[in-house]
């Protein structure tokens, strides 16, 4: 509901600016009215950005130019053209900056916007182990997936605002440790398009036992990888957190793989995402003979061409050139192990 007080503020508002500005039909204010005559034109509105026209400013020639919404003051031209120029107007919008008629691009070196899935893994050590007591038991953690829904791990890549070439990116990873306890994460971040690299922070990490919220202990960590513009995937990645709420606290790891003894409690893994498969996209095609279209380790909404043993493992290119001849599939990592990416239409 609307605040009678607001609403009355606001209409006299209003009031005031039409009084101040006038109407479309050529109303103005004193002040306008007696700058127009003496430059010898209207301030009346327009429409077209950088259209402009001829004006006479105190005897001199001079220039208008739209805004979009009214013109602009008349702007004299200096002395040494106020003899003999004629700043005639170009009666044309067409003329405009790059940058203010072009949206942001929706490919900037390779990157692309959008939301991304994708899977996370690894291992935890953790306080809760101790209270058993059990210490130094690493328990394996992985995310939810439910079906119809984004993957337990996601995030959104934002468009490029002007010329950036950094993109902000911001998202969540859901899943369990050792398939019982509920594990949460926020995680921001930034994916450096010039240099396809990506980082980010993982806040408010969570992690409970048996349900959300019992027993709750905290961490925090960094997450990094890369990105590959050819098939708009972030690969080679990996995560490290450390628990906050501890006794004592875990600390970041110097290099990974984290070991406890060193770094205390907290866990560290690998971690792929990629754009979900478009039904509708017609450059992608079904798989050969003795492979089925199936989500893969890019998420449940991925689909890769799969053996009956799961996406094809490779070191190289040329080991993907043996699943797939002819269709410059990439090897890629996308967990632990490297993969031969072939997207396909389920």
């Amino acid at each position: 509901m609307i605040h009678l007080g607001a609403l009355a503020l606001a209409l006299a508002l209003a009031m005031a600016s039409l009084a101040a500005c006038g109407d479309e039909s050529g109303i103005q204010s004193r002040a306008s009215t007696s700058a127009s005559a003496q430059n010898g034109v209207s301030l009346s509105s327009c429409s077209d950005v950088n259209l402009t026209r001829a004006c006479v400013c105190s005897g001199r020639p001079g220039r208008q130019t739209c805004d979009g919404q009214a013109w602009t003051p008349c702007e004299c031209a200096d002395g040494s053209s106020a003899s003999g120029a004629q700043l005639e107007g170009n009666n044309r919008s067409d003329i405009v900056f790059q940058w203010e008629r072009t949206e942001a691009s929706r490919e900037l070196g390779g990157c692309l916007p959008g939301k991304y899935e994708g899977t996370f893994g690894g291992i935890y050590w953790s306080y809760i182990a101790t209270l058993a007591p059990i210490s130094g038991l690493a328990v394996p953690i992985a995310n939810i997936d439910v079906p119809g829904e984004p993957s337990g791990f996601h995030f959104t890549v934002e468009p490029a605002q002007g010329g950036e070439t950094i993109l902000k990116i911001k998202g969540q990873m859901v899943g369990n440790a050792d398939l019982t306890f509920p594990f949460t994460a926020e995680l921001e971040g930034e994916l450096d398009c010039k240099n396809k690299s990506f980082q980010a922070h993982m806040y408010s990490g969570l992690y409970s036992v048996l349900i959300d919220g019992l027993v709750a202990q905290h961490f925090d960590g960094v997450m990094s990888g890369r990105y590959d513009v050819d098939t708009h995937t972030f690969i080679n990645g990996a995560w490290d957190v450390w628990e906050i709420s501890g006794t004592p606290p875990g600390r970041p790891a110097p290099m990974l793989p984290r070991v406890f003894d060193r770094d205390g409690f907290g866990g560290y893994g690998t971690w792929a995402a990629a754009l979900p498969t478009d039904p509708a996209d017609p450059t992608i095609a079904g798989c050969p003979t003795d492979y089925a279209c199936q989500p893969g380790p890019l998420g449940p909404n991925k689909h890769l061409c799969t053996s009956i043993v799961g996406v094809p493992g490779c070191t190289s290119n040329m080991d993907c050139e043996a699943h797939f001849p002819g269709e410059q599939v990439d090897c890629l990592q996308t967990s632990s192990f490297s993969t031969c990416i072939k997207e396909c239409k389920p």
